[in-house]
């Protein structure tokens, strides 16, 4: 969730809504909801902050050709099949599998036209038993936004980025049919939107001016951080132990391996870094698509000693890794495009009150001040990250306080019990535009 970026209101302030009946819905199918990475974060501490706060959450999502409705997300053995109309009969299954298998064999994109219907269904039967529905928006999603207006439930969207925008930065664009279908879905589910919800001010200017949103339905409320998980005692000893990392500077970088998180440019500060520290290890928590890659960059760089790559590890054993960090980064390449999205990665980093080194690009920007909670260096800029992972290594008093005013801006500004308070005075504008 996120930092409301407008200027505040001297309005006196709504009412905060209380008890209220939330289905939190997600058309996508395939989405692995036990991930304890990307969106199922958001969507998790979301629904968990929710409940925190006495509301009632139930996440809807479509699983095969059924719509489950999950009560708890600590036990997605608790579900049940939500009703479904004539998409749910044997004979629209019939004639679904028969055009399934005329479009695959004539090779045509996937519109998700039956999915969209069988969800559109299923929110129309289960939406007259909750007052507010809140869709993490997904490519070609409409179902529950055609459902909303049907049942009169105010509709909130997450817009976590541009889908379409964000497949064209990463090279595999979407084309033809499937691409005007899926501008055709995002732009009728942002009209048919009460509130829009996105986590950087870039997200928020893509929907105003490229897609004609109104600014005053679209409030910026980036992700945050359980405060207290990173602020657990460890064993730091022990943990540098187990990696072999001894008394080493550690450099560290947590998340998925993507191409556009610049990991090949942390590589190859790093092999700067250590003409002068040679000593220095670089800990990569995570794994992703672009491990090959990085991999690659290992060898030419001939840095195999000096690199550990972790794998993907549950998220309760990252605020023991952040502890022995002396660096941490966000080391992002200079992009095409402007950055849409908030780093979770970032919020974490100052929860642990880590001494950040971060490109200053999009959200970023609106987070770190250079030389008062984290350095920022150019995007892309080799130098200019080494240097700044160097100072840091070198100057243990610059380490902490930077880190100590980081942290307490994680507790104050970033922690999600804040973020969730944001999002009720979203659902409390939705329920009055009815």
């Amino acid at each position: 969730m996120t930092l409301l970026t407008e200027t505040p209101s001297t309005e006196t302030a709504a009412p905060t809504p209380t008890g209220l009946r939330v289905a939190y819905v997600m058309q996508n199918v395939g989405v692995d909801l036990a991930a304890e990475v990307g969106q199922m974060m958001l969507i998790r501490q979301t629904i968990y902050g929710l409940e925190q706060r006495g509301h009632t959450v139930d996440l809807l999502n479509l699983q095969g050709r059924d719509v489950i409705a999950y009560p708890n997300l600590a036990d997605l053995g608790q579900q049940r099949r939500v009703d479904l109309g004539w998409s749910g009969k044997r004979p629209y299954q019939l004639i679904e599998g028969g055009l399934r298998r005329i479009h695959g064999m004539l090779k045509l994109p996937y519109l998700a036209g039956f999915d969209s219907r069988r969800f559109y269904e299923a929110c129309l039967r289960a939406l007259p038993n909750y007052q507010i529905c809140h869709e993490y928006a997904g490519l070609l999603s409409v179902g529950a936004a055609y459902a909303s207006r049907k049942t009169n439930t105010p509709f909130v969207l997450t817009v976590d980025a541009d889908l379409l925008l964000e497949a064209d930065v990463m090279g595999s664009p979407i084309t033809g049919l499937r691409r005007k279908a899926a501008q055709w879905a995002a732009s009728k589910s942002y009209e048919l939107a009460d509130q829009i919800v996105t986590v950087s001010d870039p997200t928020k200017e893509n929907l105003v001016e490229n897609w004609g949103v109104s600014a005053e339905k679209v409030k910026v409320i980036p992700n945050g951080v359980n405060v207290a998980h990173f602020q657990q005692p460890v064993d730091t000893k022990q943990v540098r132990a187990e990696l072999g990392l001894g008394k080493k500077p550690v450099i560290m970088f947590v998340g998925g391996f993507q191409r556009w998180h610049g990991l090949d440019k942390l590589l190859e500060a790093l092999a700067l870094v250590s003409k002068i520290l040679p000593d220095v290890r670089l800990l990569l928590v995570g794994d992703g698509p672009a491990r090959p890659f990085v991999e690659e960059n290992i060898h030419r760089l001939n840095l195999e000693k000096q690199v550990t790559i972790t794998g993907f590890l549950p998220h309760a054993r990252i605020p023991q890794l952040l502890a022995i960090a002396d660096v941490v980064t966000v080391p992002y390449p200079q992009l095409p495009q402007e950055m849409w999205f908030s780093p979770l990665k970032l919020y974490e980093y100052m929860a642990a009150g880590k001494a950040i080194v971060a490109s200053s690009a999009g959200q970023i920007n609106n987070v770190i001040r250079h030389d008062e909670n984290g350095l920022l260096v150019t995007p892309g800029d080799v130098a200019d990250l080494a240097q700044a992972c160097l100072h840091l290594l070198q100057n243990e008093a610059d380490r902490r306080r930077l880190g100590t005013n980081a942290q307490r801006e994680a507790e104050t500004e970033h922690a999600w019990a804040r973020q969730i308070e944001r999002l009720e005075q979203v659902y409390d504008a939705a329920l009055r535009s009815r």
